[in-house]
Parts: C-alpha cells; sequence; structure tokens
C-alpha cells in the first residue's frame, strides 16, 4: 500500500482523472493522509475534509464543476440504481453543496479500491 502514489491512480486507476484531479485539489486533504486512513476522510460531511465543510467552498465547486458531477452522477444511478432523496436544485445551497459531497464520495470509493487491491 505504501508504494501507491496518488499519480499511479489518477494515471492507471481513476475513472475521471483530470476531475478527479480537481476534487483532490479541492478537498486539500493530503494524500499521505487518504492513503493511511482512507476511511478517515471518505465521507465528505465529516468535517475531515477541509475543503468541502463550507458552503462558500463547496456550493462554488460544484456550480463551476456541474456538469461533470452530473455526469458522475449519471453513471453511478445506471450502476446502482437512482438515489433517492436528492435536494431539489431549488434549494440552491443544499442541491449545489450535496453535488459536491457525491463527487468527493465517489471519487473516495474509486481510491479505496485503489488502496486495497
Amino acid at each position: 500500500m505504501s508504494n501507491l502514489s496518488k499519480k499511479e491512480f489518477l494515471e492507471n486507476y481513476s475513472s475521471h482523472p483530470n476531475f478527479h484531479k480537481e476534487i483532490l485539489k479541492q478537498g486539500d486533504v493530503d494524500w499521505s493522509l487518504i492513503k493511511k486512513y482512507p476511511q478517515d476522510y471518505y465521507s465528505a460531511n465529516s468535517g475531515s475534509v477541509s475543503g468541502m465543510i463550507y458552503y462558500v467552498d463547496t456550493v462554488a465547486f460544484a456550480k463551476k464543476h456541474h456538469l461533470p458531477i452530473l455526469q458522475m452522477l449519471e453513471e453511478f444511478e445506471n450502476g446502482c440504481g437512482r438515489l433517492e432523496n436528492k435536494p431539489s436544485p431549488t434549494d440552491e445551497t443544499n442541491y449545489f453543496n450535496w453535488l459536491s459531497w457525491f463527487a468527493w464520495e465517489n471519487m473516495m470509493s474509486e481510491i479505496i479500491s485503489f488502496l486495497e487491491r
């Protein structure tokens, strides 16, 4: 596990390498910490992911990356079924916050699979 680099994840394992690079940048968690304690950083709403705590950050991120997040969500739902209880787009703050958290957690599930292989 100690030799599994962020570069290797992004280049050889990630389903969305360019976007995952952006998500990792937004999350602002050192790769060595993600690698050592991946479960501690899985949940975006835990407070451990500094770039995913404040609405000002999560809403701006999701607005900037709205289309790629919706594409990830569609892929996820095609494979796993529709998610229930998604926030309504009319509640912009909760909607965009939720999209940011979804993007982080979706990426983290890939990272955890990468680290456990």
